[in-house]
């Protein structure tokens, strides 16, 4: 009898080990390997610093896929909801004369910063903001998978757990220097256990879900990193502020980047007197 327990539960531990399995699956449009597809970044210490003409003339592009699962790409609705996010936190800058919303069909004419540098002069911008994300999903059978050996099983006992992983990124760019102004990232991991039946439905669910909380996160984080460029501007002088020709900031429309041009002048009066 003994001997009996003792195969059964050898055996359950065998067919456990050899139903664990791991996979993952997903999509990546990838910002590094969109802007660098020889694989060498660039170094910018010696280079000019950017110069922001005032009002800025701003475009936003979602970098196209370069690893992709079809059950993970996002919908033509939910890229242009997303692009229209961020559009939204540039509107309320007073610096910034127009947006352009950029076609994904643009982006994949080409890749690095060629292709962006002839966007640019076809929408005649300054500054790109490039929207990318990932998504992983982790499936992993767990000891309940056991139960798959019989139909009921595969349909009640939950003996898979999934995690998504879920990364949403804007960099912003100076078209010129090809420099990183400044980036917003959002993340988000959700994860349950689940049975084997249902699995894509259950999973789009998880995925749309994931998507959109690190989407959020995304743009609220916008609002923070552009304050932080702000102040850096001013106190670490990473960019030079100019005012294009015919341009005034009358009637209370001097924003920020005016405001750091005007203490510039002031400060150089002083200096001078």
């Amino acid at each position: 009898m003994t001997k009996k327990i003792f195969s059964i539960v050898a055996l359950t531990f065998i067919l456990t080990g050899c139903m664990t399995t791991q996979y993952e699956r997903g999509v990546s449009s990838n910002l590094v390997n969109y802007l660098y597809p020889k694989g060498q970044l660039k170094s910018h210490k010696n280079d000019q610093l950017p110069v922001l003409n005032l009002p800025l003339r701003v475009g936003i592009a979602l970098v196209p896929e370069s690893k992709t699962d079809s059950r993970f790409l996002l919908a033509e609705f939910e890229k242009q909801n997303l692009l229209e996010s961020v559009a939204a936190r540039f509107k309320a800058d007073k610096s910034i004369s127009h947006i352009e919303v950029i076609p994904e069909i643009y982006l994949k004419q080409g890749r690095g910063f060629i292709t962006i540098e002839q966007i640019a002069n076809m929408y005649d911008i300054d500054v790109i903001a490039l929207v990318s994300y990932d998504q992983v999903a982790i499936n992993e059978l767990n000891n309940f998978s056991l139960a798959y050996w019989t139909i009921v099983g595969a349909y009640i006992i939950p003996g898979e757990s999934t995690e998504f992983q879920t990364f949403v990124d804007t960099a912003v760019f100076d078209i010129k220097t090809r420099k990183m102004l400044f980036r917003a990232p959002g993340l988000h991991s959700n994860s349950r256990n689940h049975t084997a039946v249902g699995f894509e439905k259950r999973n789009r669910k998880m995925r749309i879900e994931g998507f959109d909380i690190a989407a959020n996160k995304m743009t609220e984080n916008l609002t923070v990193e552009l304050s932080k460029f702000k102040r850096r501007v001013k106190e670490e002088g990473v960019a030079k502020v100019a005012f294009r020709e015919g341009v005034s900031y009358g009637g209370g429309g001097l924003d920020w980047l005016g405001i750091i041009l005007l203490f510039l002048l002031l400060r150089f009066t002083r200096t001078k007197n």
